[in-house]
């Protein structure tokens, strides 16, 4: 008995918890952008809202921005630490971490300095500069989380792009059908000529071709050169494979 493709499929990205320590950071955070970014494009128009009701906003849509950015951070953290022990990451990763530390460093020192009550030239610096840098590594650090994200879904593509090759490649070798097979659009007609290797050749296959399994060839012969396939297991394993080598 022939043994299954021993390699796992790969984990999609929605059963990771990663993604969702990424995401939902991201959401909150992008929320907070939503409310705050209200007052830049209303201009002076913003005044129909009631003073007392702006300032919640601001409260509300900063507090949210914050919430957001600070709970991505051990997620971010891990995703590029692990990259980095994996000799994975490139400089968006380390980008990523860069600006959730100088974020998270430059809101501590403006909440520090705005409960000084020392009058000294430090507080006054970091007053005055500090919510502008803040605000900036703020904004980085939300896109660099989103950053990972798309990482994290680009790389489950590519494993699963990989993992279907081979396991194509390896069904086609031993001689495995697929376990449900995908039913051929055209009929075949049994007065059909037997296929043959020029017709294997022949085909336009495009994305197919990575993917393409016994049954796959079987209906791509009947459906472009109206032939059929009358020949052994053993000879259209071979024909799939050279298939998907395009010679």
């Amino acid at each position: 008995m022939t043994q299954p493709f021993f390699k796992p499929q790969p984990k999609e990205p929605w059963s990771d918890w990663r993604m969702f320590g990424l995401l939902l950071p991201a959401l909150i955070s992008a929320l907070g952008f939503f409310i705050t970014g209200s007052f830049a494009f209303a201009f002076s128009d913003i005044g129909v809202i009631p003073g007392p009701m702006q300032s919640w906003m601001v409260i509300v849509g900063s507090a949210l921005i914050i919430f957001g950015a600070e709970m991505n951070t051990p997620f971010t953290a891990v995703e590029v630490f692990r990259k980095i022990l994996r000799k994975e990451a490139n400089g968006w990763d380390t980008s990523a971490l860069v600006v959730s530390l100088i974020g998270t460093v430059v809101n501590l020192l403006v909440t520090f300095a705005s409960r000084l009550t020392l009058a000294t030239a430090w507080k006054s610096f970091v007053l005055n500069w500090g919510p502008l840098l803040s605000g900036f590594a703020v904004a980085c650090d939300y896109y660099g989380a989103l950053v990972e994200l798309g990482f994290l879904f680009g790389s489950y593509e590519t494993r699963m792009e990989s993992w279907l090759e081979e396991k194509a490649v390896y069904d086609a070798e031993h001689g495995i059908e697929p376990t449900e097979p995908i039913p051929e659009p055209v009929a075949v007609n049994p007065r059909w000529r037997a296929a043959n290797i020029d017709d294997v050749r022949a085909l336009r296959l495009n994305g197919e071709r990575a993917t393409l399994t016994r049954a796959g060839l079987k209906r791509a012969l009947a459906e472009q050169r109206q032939v059929r396939v009358a020949c052994s297991s053993s000879t259209v394993g071979r024909w799939v494979k050279l298939a998907k080598e395009g010679k």
